[in-house]
């Protein structure tokens, strides 16, 4: 495996990384997918830190993948330990809990986020129960995310200020300090609520979800 690795694989990657920069590209080689949360900008990088992520896995062959690490980060004009290198999952998850199948009745946890299987005519199709593969009802699904927007949009607005310090309820109000003068914070950030409604957003996009595109699109308009 380290042979491989040193020998083969390292060369195969410098050859794989120069076409890459050679064809160019930047954000837009990316396509938005339901679970895209990511700035992604540079088709190159996103190929060494993906592979590396896996080849990083195996234990036996740590000293060769960070030798040739050095090596692709070098080729692509990047520091190694820059932040920008550090691997995350591109495809964020939003798990929607119990959804029912209306034909076996099978009831399911289901990551929206993670892409059916398309037809053989490449069309895109709802949630497949993976009991008796009918599809999930897609306005089951967008009425239940609607109503999740609405009762975590509730949950912001009305949550309590806590102390940044010992973490107690703020008891005055609209007070921008504890009693002991301490910054106060939120449980639910206002980044949280963003994120979500953008992972919706792009769902909604994707699966032509009308009444969903429509209550995030105001949503974002005011955030």
């Amino acid at each position: 495996k380290k042979n491989l690795i040193s020998k083969h694989f390292a060369s195969d990657m410098t050859r794989a990384v120069a076409e890459i920069m050679k064809n160019g590209g930047g954000p837009e080689s990316f396509p938005i997918l339901p679970g895209s949360h990511l700035d992604l900008f540079s088709p190159e990088l996103e190929f060494v830190k993906n592979t590396l992520a896996v080849l990083e896995l195996d234990p036996d062959t740590t000293t060769e993948v960070q030798v040739m690490k050095k090596s692709l980060f070098a080729q692509i004009g990047i520091q190694e330990y820059s932040p920008v290198t550090k691997w995350t999952n591109p495809c964020a998850k939003f798990i929607l809990a119990d959804v029912c199948c209306t034909e076996c009745q099978e009831s399911r946890d289901v990551d929206l986020c993670v892409l059916p299987l398309l037809t053989e005519d490449d069309e895109v199709i709802s949630w497949i129960c993976e009991e008796c593969n009918a599809p999930y009802s897609l306005e089951s699904i967008e009425s239940r995310l609607v109503e999740m927007i609405g009762k975590k949009c509730v949950r912001y607005q009305l949550q309590d200020l806590r102390c940044k310090t010992t973490g107690l309820v703020a008891k005055r109000t609209l007070s921008r300090q504890s009693t002991d003068a301490n910054e106060l914070n939120s449980d639910i950030s206002r980044g949280e609520v963003t994120s979500q409604l953008w992972i919706l957003h792009n769902l909604a996009k994707h699966y032509a979800l009308e009444w969903l595109l429509e209550t995030t699109e105001e949503l974002l308009e005011l955030s």
